[in-house]
């Protein structure tokens, strides 16, 4: 991960750059920090951006063959398009193929002042596409952190905003908050509005400000669909809302609290008591035993329907098929509806 960054500090850039795996907030950081290293982004002439898997082949591959005008460099960048996945046409293995062809042989004759940049979620490997790149150019990865790493992270970024916080501190805000980064960010930024002048955040201030109300509403949202009360689940998220909490940290939670379902469920089909369950799980134990009442009236099978229904509105957003206002009401309701008491 480090090939980037040193790219940037030393002004030395490379013709193109895959960025991918399942951490956005690294994804797009870096994504954004090389995109600004190389050009304004506001330079319609030099700057073109591209988007979900309609992107235009041809255009892309035109773009590449074309010096820039009066700066430096030509910058394409290039987002979800699916090229380098299996779904989306990427070969495995030999040459690329069908429309992807027009992009590979295009990237074989990129001129020195272009920058080709794709990033993508899910790559194969083994795609010619993905070989071409990371031989010519740089591929990196980034995959999601560990709670341990993380810690040290939130650290460093309550730092950079003043504030001080210690290590069980930090550790507390990413077990109440959860492992995603872009969440973990908006939060820390919450915490250091919220402090103002205060030098340190405490354990009080995540409570007050980051999860309780939250995360209560959230219970009690799963439990209105778990037993099929549509129009109060739709009021607790349209509650949360007016919290100003955003689709995607909303959806983020729902899967948090639906694998950890998913957990329990599994710990009580093997007849095992909230104290093991506890110690398995590492969630407090006033959580595990509200949690415990839900999993009750879930199979392991709705468990994994919703898990699949909540990945498929998060492709939904992610792709620009549905907002996500629109995209977690239809997962609300069709959850909802699956277990609606007839």
């Amino acid at each position: 991960m480090a090939e980037i960054r040193e790219d940037i500090k030393s002004g030395s850039f490379k013709n193109m750059y895959l960025l991918f795996g399942e951490e956005a907030f690294m994804r797009n950081y870096y994504k954004k920090q090389l995109r600004d290293a190389l050009v304004d982004p506001s330079d319609n002439l030099n700057y073109s951006y591209f988007e979900g898997a309609g992107t235009d082949v041809n255009a892309v591959a035109d773009l590449i063959n074309t010096m820039p005008f009066m700066s430096d460099h030509r910058v394409i960048l290039c987002e979800n398009t699916g090229w380098l996945s299996k779904a989306g046409g990427g070969e495995s293995g030999g040459e690329a193929t069908g429309n992807l062809k027009l992009i590979s042989d295009a990237l074989k004759g990129i001129g020195e002042d272009v920058v080709f940049i794709l990033c993508e979620v899910n790559v194969d490997k083994r795609s010619a596409l993905y070989k071409l790149i990371s031989s010519k150019g740089t591929a990196e990865e980034y995959e999601k952190w560990d709670e341990r790493r993380l810690t040290g992270w939130v650290t460093t970024s309550c730092r950079n905003y003043g504030k001080a916080i210690n290590s069980a501190t930090a550790a507390y805000l990413v077990s109440e908050v959860g492992t995603d980064m872009t969440l973990l960010s908006l939060e820390i930024n919450k915490l250091a509005s919220w402090c103002m002048d205060r030098p340190e955040i405490t354990a009080k201030d995540v409570d007050e400000v980051c999860t309780h109300q939250v995360n209560n509403k959230i219970f009690d949202m799963i439990s209105a669909i778990s037993e099929g009360r549509q129009k109060e689940a739709l009021k607790l998220y349209y509650d949360l809302l007016t919290l100003r909490e955003s689709g995607f940290h909303i959806l983020s939670l729902l899967v948090r609290q639906y694998n950890n379902l998913l957990q329990i469920r599994d710990c009580l089909d093997r007849h095992e008591g909230t104290r093991i369950i506890t110690e398995k799980t590492k969630l407090q134990e006033w959580l595990v035993r509200r949690l415990v009442n839900v999993a009750g009236r879930l199979t392991m099978g709705e468990i994994r329907d919703a898990l699949e229904a909540c990945a498929k509105a998060d492709q939904d957003i992610k792709t620009g098929n549905l907002n996500e206002t629109m995209s977690i009401e239809l997962l609300i309701i069709s959850l909802a509806n699956r277990l609606k008491v007839q």
